[in-house]
């Protein structure tokens, strides 16, 4: 799940938040503001997804404030929910929802008025028709697999002179066969998936390079660039230098994420993807000690740090 933000405001709202079922791809688009607390948003989950749908086992996010709140991580301790966090610019992890979210910009550019202000109405219908459309990945719609059948739009009724009063047909289905029904239906659906995705992985790794390893101890260099730090920006970025450091790795958090020791001058937790990490390459013994660049923040002004004399309550 992730968010749509900055928005201009329509009927209160400024933001979308969007979420995306992993099997049967059934998106939600709910209206939101982008100053809603970790309270304001436990509320919102509940009311428009958990309430729907139930308890999800895990969620896939980035690390917006919303989720990495103590208040949530409580909640998703308590409720046996697993969040699966990404690192620092790496919206790859994140890469289905992601998409989700250029597709319903789009479908929002082809239906808005020029005053940008009716945005929010047009929501519950694109939700409909997004979830009412084949996927390529399972090969059929979300509302399908989600509901075992598909919701009746006007082009159904189109050529009939009257309509047929739906309430007075029955199931002739017995429970098992439809139960067995389904249960296909989603196995075909989560085979497909995975052949997608082994095809998309296939696609994206063939540009990939090896991804090395590093152990704690290790100095590594740090890519301002891919970071969109205030390096990276102004005039002449172009000609700036393209990685700084080094910097010594403290912990390898999984195969892909590094703890790096940073000073509190630069932004954010010192936490990083190994994309944006290139290891530093030592100058050996004979050539004598090597000539580094000037740190790029040295006119920034480090926070002062104090030790703690006693504790007083907790």
């Amino acid at each position: 799940m992730d968010f749509i933000v900055n928005l201009p405001w329509s009927e209160g709202y400024n933001a979308v938040h969007v979420v995306v079922d992993r099997l049967t791809k059934h998106m939600t688009f709910t209206p939101t503001t982008t100053g809603l607390s970790a309270n304001g948003f436990s509320c919102l989950f509940v009311k428009h997804i958990v309430c729907r749908f139930g308890l999800p086992d895990s969620i896939i996010t980035d690390r917006d404030p919303c989720w990495t709140s103590e208040f949530w991580m409580g909640i998703a301790k308590f409720l046996k929910t697993k969040m699966s966090l990404s690192s620092s610019h790496h919206p790859q992890h994140d890469g289905q929802t992601e998409i989700v979210n250029k597709f319903l910009t789009i479908m929002l550019w082809a239906f808005i008025n020029e005053n940008l202000k009716d945005w929010a109405e047009w929501l519950p219908l694109l939700e409909f028709a997004y979830n009412n459309t084949v996927h390529k990945s399972t090969g059929t719609t979300p509302h399908f697999l989600l509901y075992e059948f598909h919701p009746k739009t006007p082009l159904d009724f189109l050529g009939t002179k009257e309509l047929e009063d739906v309430s007075t047909k029955t199931l002739t289905k017995e429970s098992t066969e439809f139960l067995s029904s389904l249960q296909m239906h989603r196995s075909s659906a989560r085979r497909a998936i995975a052949k997608a995705q082994e095809s998309q992985a296939r696609s994206y790794n063939k540009g990939r390079r090896p991804t090395p390893e590093f152990k704690a101890g290790d100095r590594v260099l740090v890519n301002p660039h891919s970071l969109e730090w205030v390096e990276s920006k102004g005039d002449g970025s172009k000609l700036r230098q393209r990685w700084i450091g080094p910097f010594e790795v403290m912990q390898r958090i999984n195969p892909n994420v590094y703890r790096l020791r940073m000073s509190n001058r630069y932004p954010g937790l010192p936490i990083f993807n190994i994309d944006h990490l290139k290891k530093y390459i030592e100058s050996p013994a004979e050539f004598g000690e090597r000539q580094n660049l000037p740190d790029t923040r040295m006119k920034i002004v480090e926070q002062k740090e104090y030790e703690v004399e006693k504790l007083v309550g907790h």
